[in-house]
């Protein structure tokens, strides 16, 4: 059992990419991240919680991340918006990525997610499916057409999916 007495700071620096790119993914606004970031990891210490393992941990991150992006967004006085360039120029891409990383803006959040979480963060389908409370088939149906969709949006450019 894991607990929640372990290193805060060793917590927060283990998920800290995770959550700001799961956060700036969803809002696409820096600010916006950085309130998520903050309300996740705030969720995340002010109960005392045991987790099964370190992909437990993980699984939960994820899934207070998400609730705290639909919150955000849902907020009917912040639906100011940044253009892609903007989102763009805040992250440290690779200028060989930016490509995929503008066609990934451009999916729809169903299927952009999964590409993330398993691609970019390495998760197995199952733990994925469990954080985004899919079945692991309609996870894999929307990775599926997710890599379609992409592929399609990168036809011509020399990015491989």
């Amino acid at each position: 059992m894991i607990t929640q007495n372990d290193d805060r700071d060793q917590i927060v620096d283990l998920y800290a990419d995770m959550v700001w790119r799961i956060a700036l993914s969803r809002t696409r606004k820096e600010e916006a991240a950085e309130e998520v970031f903050q309300e996740t990891f705030l969720r995340l210490f002010q109960k005392e919680r045991t987790f099964n393992d370190e992909n437990h941990r993980k699984a939960w991150i994820i899934r207070a991340t998400l609730l705290c992006c639909r919150s955000y967004i849902s907020a009917s006085f912040r639906h100011a918006t940044l253009s892609l360039e903007e989102v763009s120029g805040s992250l440290a891409i690779p200028e060989e990525k930016a490509g995929l990383y503008e066609a990934m803006l451009k999916l729809p959040a169903k299927y952009r997610l999964p590409i993330q979480l398993y691609y970019i963060e390495g998760m197995d389908a199952d733990t994925c499916a469990k954080a985004l409370e899919l079945r692991p088939g309609t996870f894999r149906a929307r990775l599926s057409r997710g890599r379609v969709l992409l592929r399609e949006l990168l036809k011509g450019e020399d990015i491989y999916v």
